[in-house]
């Protein structure tokens, strides 16, 4: 990316003797993780949901590498001031854009889940209702509503899972 070295090198870590990274290490992070963002906006606007699982390992992936790195940086506050200003710059601006991006994935992400979570409520409350009408013949031979006999109530058994 950037036509700039982007290896991974074989002492970076984050313990002891860990080696600041680089620009050019911080800014493939920053655009990889831009790109995963804006796949995933663009895949919950197209209600497109069978990518999602892959891209939000990719994103809980690329984080975590990220905020690594950030840690090391932390460790080495000096790293990159030797770097040629204008490298500083376009990591500023890629940071910007991501952070914009981010944004905006964030709203779409909170939208989708909202939206599923009313139609999960709307589903269990019409379940639920319909289980504990019941149905049963009235004195007239005609199907009638047993909303008052609580012994023809049903259980109903629904699940809803947010972990993702």
């Amino acid at each position: 990316r950037m036509g700039l070295d982007t290896r991974p090198r074989m002492v970076d870590n984050i313990g002891a003797g860990s080696v600041p990274p680089t620009i050019a290490e911080l800014s493939d992070l920053v655009i990889q993780l831009k790109d995963v963002l804006q796949e995933e906006t663009a895949a919950l606007e197209r209600f497109a949901y069978d990518d999602l699982d892959r891209s939000t390992e990719q994103k809980r992936i690329i984080s975590g590498l990220l905020r690594d790195k950030q840690k090391v940086l932390r460790q080495h506050p000096d790293a990159l001031r030797d770097a040629p200003e204008s490298e500083r710059q376009r990591l500023e601006k890629l940071l910007a854009d991501m952070q914009s991006v981010g944004r905006r994935n964030e709203i779409v992400v909170r939208t989708a889940r909202d939206a599923n979570q009313k139609l999960l409520n709307a589903v269990i409350r019409g379940a639920t209702k319909q289980s504990q009408l019941g149905t049963g013949y009235g004195q007239s031979g005609a199907m009638t509503a047993l909303t008052t006999n609580f012994g023809a109530r049903q259980a109903v058994s629904l699940f809803n899972n947010e972990t993702c």
